[in-house]
Order: C-alpha cells, then structure tokens, then sequence
C-alpha cells in the first residue's frame, strides 16, 4: 500500500473511533443506567440527599453535596467518584456499578454530559375498538353511593350504567392507560374514577363527573403504574398503591400536589382510607400490611407480614382487615396495636409484651386466594371475593358470616357494596358484571358491559 493511503487510512480510523467515543446518548444509554441502580433512592419518591435522578432538570441542579458533574472533567466530578474505587459509596446496599457501566459513565461526563433529545415513543397508542373479540375481564367494579350505578374498568375504558335500565347500553368512557386496574365512585356520588397507566411508563387518574360521565381532567404521575386504592372520606383525595412501593394520594383538585409515602418494598397492591381519613392501610406484594398516618405522611406500624402476597385491604372504625394469597382474612385493632409497648414483669425480668394475639381479629378461612375486599359505604359490611365463584358478605363489628353468594358464573375479580351493603356488584373474570340484592340473593342485572363481535 503506498504510504500516503496507508496513513489516510490511520486517519479515517482514528475518525471513526473518536464519532464512536462521542456517541453516548443521555436517554439511551445513561437514563437506563439511573433508572435500573439509582431512581431507587433519587427520585421524586424518594430524594436522599435532596437529589433527584428521575428529571433531566434535577440531574442537572444535582443535590445537597453540590453538582453532580463537571462537564468535560470525569475525575472531578461527583457522579464518578461516587460509583468508583474499590468501595464505591454509591449504589448504597447494593452491588457496585460492573465496571462497563462505569466506564460508560466516565466518557458521558468526559464528552461534556450532553443531553441528546429524548427517543420517539415507541408504545403502541392505546386502541379501544368498537366490539372486542371477547369479552375482557373485569379487573375492577364500583357501585354508587345510592345503589343504582355501576362503573366496571374494561381493559383501557370504563362501562357506566343504571342498576334499574335494562333498556340503555352502558356508556363508555375511553381513558389513555393500557390498563385500569381501580374504578371508584367519589363519597357524594357526583364523581366517578379510573385508575391505572402504562407500565413502565406511567401512572394516570382520570376524573369523571357524573351524571353526564364528562371527563374533568387527568392526571399522571411516576414512570408506572397505580393498583387499587380507595376515596378519602371526604371526597378530596383518592390514594392507590404503586408499583414503586409507595401508596399516593391523588387530589381531585389538579393544581394540588400529589403526595407519596413510601412503605413498601414491592408493589403496593391496595389502598384503605380509615373511616376518619386519618390514616392509611396498605398492603402488597411484600407479605406485608401496614398502617400509615396521612397527616404526617409516615408508617406508624406495620401490623403483620403473611405467608404471601397481601392482594387487598379495607377498614371499618375499629380494625384494618387485610387478605390475600394465604387465603387468610385477619383484622387489625386499631387501638391495641397502635399503642404504645407494653412491658410484663419488673427489674431485670422486665420483658416486652408480644400484643400481636392482643391486636389480631381473625375471620373464618377463606376458601382460597382473596382477589378483591369492599366495605360499605357506612363500614358495616365487608364483601370477600376469592378464585372461587363465591362472595361471602362479613358483619365488620363481629365479623360473622352474614350470607355467601355462591354459585357465580365463575371466579371473582372484584366486589363493591353500597352505601348500606344493599346491594353488591361483582366483576367476574369472565367478563360478566353482575348486580344482587343482598338479603335475597336476588340477581337484579348481568350484563357484559363492553360489545362483543359476535362470532357465526
């Protein structure tokens, strides 16, 4: 090869290797990185040391030490310093950054940390279609207030209709989450919610008012998706579990901010407002069932860890109740068990009282893994759906049996009583809603809420 087009080719190398270096992308390849080792303890959640990982913006301020990067300087910068050595600070209780991942870090801060544009959404856009090509399960049901609506979450949309018009469709209310997992009539009746979101992506609460089921606004929050929850009392609020672990307090009011507690070291499952509004019983996929203060925002005790995952919660004046994959249903004294410790004996044989068998009010077994718990408006019933096609209605104050719809269509996805637990609406995972007047047992409706292409 002749020298001059032996060094033209050096050169062209050289080039190719220096436009390689300088191609790390922000949303590509450093976001990713924060998102899997960092988001944990630097985000809008949770901002240990007042910084935040979860916003161009934030990483940008940095936090309580200073900034987080020196453009152009990755041996002066924070961020480096912190994931290197031989004993990194950072990732806290968590292995140390592999050292590609590092190294990846380093060249971002030494090209100057360029922020490149965000990606194009690659998610499909959420498709309600006009019929579905069978019926979807019912992953939540509301009854109002006074008995006569019911509100079933379909997939991406809710179906709203009259317990008493079996002349009317059901009406639908289109939503832009991949999946509402929680629908809910406000206290007054006057509004109707659906939760949910898009994993991975976001959480979302759209609010409708009723009668009419206009949309008044929606929403989101975080980078996944909310589970079930329930109303405050008073109607201002409504809190859902997340998959970050923490239950949120959602304001119906959309220039209020929304407020997180963190419990939880998985997902949140379902949310309990106490009867007072004071406090909060969550429960998760961590086995555990906790109860919080929403004054303070802070765990005030967490009442007991299952043998598996806790799948819904509820609560009357005097006990949190919490059931799930155990097929155990137990309710939580309040007073006892959010009192202060109790000590046996005296001097050196002092010893801690174990209030647990103190504060624990259990219910009857439950035939198998609890889906869904709904109270009445008024607290004094509590409806159980578990895999089985059953749903046993409870007197809270004694929890007594007071009657089991049995014989269902299939099994049960969820349950919603009234104001008085006259009436019980259930969502099957056969896609049936179905409506019962509870001291007879009578079926008042049952319909598949959303159309069905009717196969020849």
């Amino acid at each position: 090869m002749h020298p001059a087009a032996f060094l033209l080719c050096i050169l062209l190398a050289g080039a190719a290797h220096v436009a390689h270096a300088a191609d790390v992308s922000y949303h590509r390849e450093v976001w990713p990185l924060f998102k899997r080792h960092c988001v944990g303890c630097h985000s809008a959640q949770k901002s240990k040391g007042a910084l935040r990982l979860d916003e161009v913006a934030a990483v940008q301020k940095g936090g309580q030490s200073g900034a987080l990067f020196v453009a152009g300087k990755p041996e002066a910068s924070l961020l480096i310093k912190q994931v290197s050595g031989e004993a990194p600070e950072m990732p806290i209780d968590a292995p140390p950054l592999p050292p590609e991942k590092v190294a990846l870090l380093r060249q971002w801060v030494a090209q100057g940390a360029p922020f490149d544009a965000p990606p194009a959404s690659t998610a499909p856009a959420v498709v309600i279609p006009a019929a579905y090509p069978s019926a979807p399960s019912i992953a939540s049901v509301a009854l109002s207030p006074d008995g006569k609506w019911v509100a079933a979450a379909c997939r991406s949309e809710v179906a709203f209709f009259a317990v008493d018009d079996n002349t009317s469709a059901p009406r639908r209310l289109p939503t832009d989450c991949d999946l509402i997992s929680h629908v809910e009539f406000s206290p007054d009746g006057a509004r109707l919610v659906a939760a949910g979101g898009t994993p991975q992506r976001f959480g979302a609460v759209t609010f409708f008012a009723l009668p009419a089921g206009r949309m008044e606004h929606t929403r989101r929050h975080g980078r996944d998706t909310f589970f079930r929850g329930s109303f405050a009392p008073d109607g201002r609020a409504i809190a859902l579990g997340g998959a970050d672990g923490a239950a949120h307090i959602v304001p119906v009011d959309a220039a209020a901010k929304i407020q997180s507690i963190e419990l939880h070291s998985d997902w949140v499952l379902d949310v309990a407002y106490t009867p007072d509004g004071k406090q909060l019983v969550t429960g998760g996929r961590d086995k555990t069932a906790k109860v919080s203060s929403v004054e303070t925002l802070r765990l005030l005790r967490m009442v007991d860890q299952s043998s598996d995952i806790i799948s819904s919660v509820a609560s009357d004046a005097l006990a949190a109740v919490a059931g799930g994959y155990a097929r155990t249903l137990t309710g939580y004294d309040y007073k006892v068990a959010l009192a202060g410790v109790e000590v046996t004996g005296s001097g050196n044989g002092a010893q801690p009282v174990n209030r647990r068998d103190q504060y624990v009010r259990p219910f009857e077994g439950q035939p198998d893994a609890v889906q869904d718990l709904a109270t009445s408006g008024d607290r004094k019933w509590l409806a159980v759906a578990t895999r089985q096609p059953e749903v046993r209605i409870y007197q809270t104050s004694d929890r007594a049996r007071k009657t089991t719809l049995s014989k269902l269509s299939g099994p049960v996805n969820a349950v919603a009583l009234d104001l008085n637990g006259t009436r019980l609406a259930v969502g099957g995972r056969d896609g049936l809603v179905q409506v019962y007047e509870v001291a007879t047992g009578k079926l008042l409706r049952s319909l598949t809420p959303v159309p069905v292409t009717v196969r020849p």
